[in-house]
This record gives structure tokens, sequence and C-alpha cells, in this order.
């Protein structure tokens, strides 16, 4: 159901039932319960009295919180020192999102999805690190978040948020200079923010033409323009 929901199978403000879903998963009500309840915790759903469950909305509150979230936990990962082998893994998934960005820059799309993939593979190996594994959880917990809203926000407008390439960062760690990776991480998450309030401002501004549109329509409905005759079309050829 989590991926459900980030992906947008499930849509924003869509009510659950609980049946349901038991139907369309085949698990029992026990187990879906105590699903809805974990996604709940991590703001994926609510519970509504007498009517079961929601998924969570797409709002520009809880696009703040992803970003101020990020903003503060992501830059942590600068200081992750990664043992060889995790070092080397982290150079191989580098390259390959490397060839794939490429690829992508040249038309081929279907390689954004598998890219995209790599880079989170490459942020979860460092977050595996970190010696605080409550923040691991909570970086894990916004990554997902804002893959729900990169999602929703590219399928609603125009633009796609450009991939990122992590070569800087891979160099910066070779190097033990810290300070350029947590800038280079700090950038990622501004680049994330500016992606998604520019597509919030085209959301919103879309949502008022469509208003305005169906505003003049109700109007234009309610008060048909007169059918003028042509003695009220053309004054000046009866005088």
């Amino acid at each position: 159901m989590r991926h459900a929901i980030i992906s947008g199978a499930l849509e924003p403000g869509e009510r659950l039932s609980e049946i349901e879903i038991c139907r369309d998963y085949g698990l029992g009500r026990g187990i879906v319960r105590a699903a809805l309840v974990r996604l709940a915790h991590s703001g994926f759903v609510s519970s509504q009295p007498r009517s079961g469950w929601k998924v969570t909305p797409i709002t520009a509150v809880g696009l703040r919180e992803v970003i101020l979230g990020r903003r503060q936990l992501e830059p942590l990962l600068a200081d992750v020192e990664l043992p060889p082998e995790d070092f080397m893994r982290m150079e191989t998934l580098c390259d390959m999102h490397a060839a794939l960005a490429a690829a992508h820059t040249a038309g081929l799309d279907e390689q954004i999805v598998l890219a995209r993939r790599y880079e989170r593979q490459l942020r979860q190996l460092l977050a595996t690190h970190l010696k605080a594994p409550l923040i691991a959880g909570w970086l894990e917990n916004l990554w997902d978040k804002a893959d729900r809203y990169i999602g929703f926000l590219e399928m609603s407008g125009t633009q796609k948020i450009p991939l990122t390439d992590w070569s800087a960062f891979v160099e910066a760690k070779r190097s033990s200079r810290t300070e350029a990776a947590r800038e280079f991480l700090t950038e990622v998450c501004e680049a994330f923010a500016r992606f998604a309030q520019a597509g919030f401002l085209e959301s919103d501004v879309a949502a008022i033409e469509v208003a305005s549109k169906k505003s003049r329509a109700l109007v234009e409905a309610k008060f048909p323009a007169p059918v003028l005759s042509k003695s009220e079309a053309n004054p000046k050829r009866t005088s």
C-alpha cells in the first residue's frame, strides 16, 4: 500500500476501506489494520471517524515539512564513513546512475525511472551507515514523501525534476572534503525545493484558470447574452 500511495495508484485524498483492501490484497483484517496504522504513523494515511481511512492529500504544508526535514537531516550524510567495499559500491551506483542520466539527456526518457532507483540506492547506502538509526528512518520516510510529491507534480505539470550528478559527491568523499560533500547534499535538497515550489505554483495557476473558465461558463449559462435584432445591432442603418 505504501508503494501504491507513493506511485499515485492510490490518489491523494482517496477513501480507503479495510474490507476492500483485504479483498484486493488477499490479507486478513488484522494485518491490514496494522499496516494502515503504520502508514498513519508515517503520515501517508489518516483515520477518519466512522468512515475508514483516507490517503493523505498533497498540500503546500506537507511539502514544506518535507523540504524542511530534508534540509535539516540530509546534509548529515556527508559525515558518513564508508568501509572500502561500500565505497566501491557507491562508486558503482554513481557510474550506473551517470550512464542512465546521459541516456536520458540523449532522449531515452524510459531510463529516468531506473536512474532514480540507483540514486535512491545510493542514498540508502549512506543512510545505513549513519550512527543514528532513528535519523536514518526519518530520512527514508522523507525520501518516500519527496518521491510522492515529485510523481504527483510531474504527472500534473509540464516539468520533470533534473537528475543529479553524484560524481561530485563521490569525489568529495574520496578526497575527505566533508564540507564539499555537505554543500552538495544541501544543493540536492534545494533543487527539490525549487522544483516542487515551481510545480505547486504551476498547478495553482492551472487551477485558477480552470475555476475561471467554469465561473464564466456558469455566468453565461445563467445570464445568456441577449440576441439583438438587426435594427438594434446596427442602429445607424435605421436612422
